[in-house]
C-alpha cells in the first residue's frame, strides 16, 4: 500500500472528527430517547388550591375505586384471554385508567410540592398509595404484555379447539 500523502492530512484528521461527531450526536439522539421514554409523559406543577379534608376522603375514595378496577379488570381479562382481542382491548383500557389515575392525581394536587398550610395532612400519603396502585399496573402490564408476545397463540389454539369439540358435540346431538 502506497503511503499516504501528509498534505492531505488535515482533511483525513477533519472528516475523521466529523464522522465521530456525527456518531457521538446520533447516540446522544437515541439515549435522550430512551430516557424521557423511561421517565413516562411530564408531569406539570400542580396549582390551585390544596384539597380540603372531605375532597381528601373523597380523593381516597376514588383512588380505592380505581384500584379496585383494576384488580377486577385484570381477573376478567383471564377469562377473556382466548379471544381475538383480548389484549388489544386490555392495552386500550389501560391506557384510559392510567389517564383517569394522572387526573385524580392533578385533582387532589399529589404532586404538589408546597407544604400543607390547612394542616389535614393525608396527601403524601395518597400520593404513595398512589404509586404502589401503579406500580402494581406497570406489573399487571409487564405480565399481559409477555403473555401477549409467548402465549396469546396457544390461547387462541385452544379456544379454536373448544368451539371446534362445541360443534362437532352439538352435531352429534342433532344427529340422534
Amino acid at each position: 500500500m502506497p503511503p499516504r500523502d501528509p498534505r492531505y492530512r488535515p482533511f483525513r484528521v477533519g472528516l475523521w472528527v466529523l464522522y465521530l461527531a456525527v456518531i457521538a450526536f446520533a447516540l446522544a439522539v437515541v439515549m435522550t430517547s430512551i430516557v424521557r421514554h423511561l421517565r413516562g409523559p411530564h408531569r406539570a406543577a400542580a396549582t390551585g388550591a390544596l384539597p380540603t379534608r372531605a375532597a381528601l376522603r373523597v380523593c381516597v375514595a376514588d383512588l380505592a375505586a380505581l384500584q379496585r378496577e383494576q384488580n377486577e379488570r385484570a381477573w376478567r381479562l383471564g377469562g377473556e384471554i382466548g379471544e381475538e382481542d383480548a389484549i388489544a382491548r386490555w392495552e386500550d383500557w389501560s391506557r384510559e385508567w392510567e389517564q383517569r389515575v394522572d387526573d385524580l392525581s392533578d385533582r387532589c394536587r399529589l404532586d404538589a410540592s408546597d407544604p400543607d398550610p390547612q394542616g389535614f395532612g393525608g396527601r403524601q400519603e395518597l400520593a404513595r398509595a398512589r404509586d404502589e396502585v401503579l406500580a402494581l399496573h406497570r406489573a399487571y402490564r409487564a405480565q399481559v404484555n409477555r403473555f401477549g408476545q409467548e402465549g396469546a397463540d396457544l390461547a387462541r389454539a385452544a379456544a379454536r379447539s373448544l368451539d371446534v369439540a362445541r360443534e362437532a358435540a352439538a352435531r352429534t346431538a342433532e344427529g340422534r
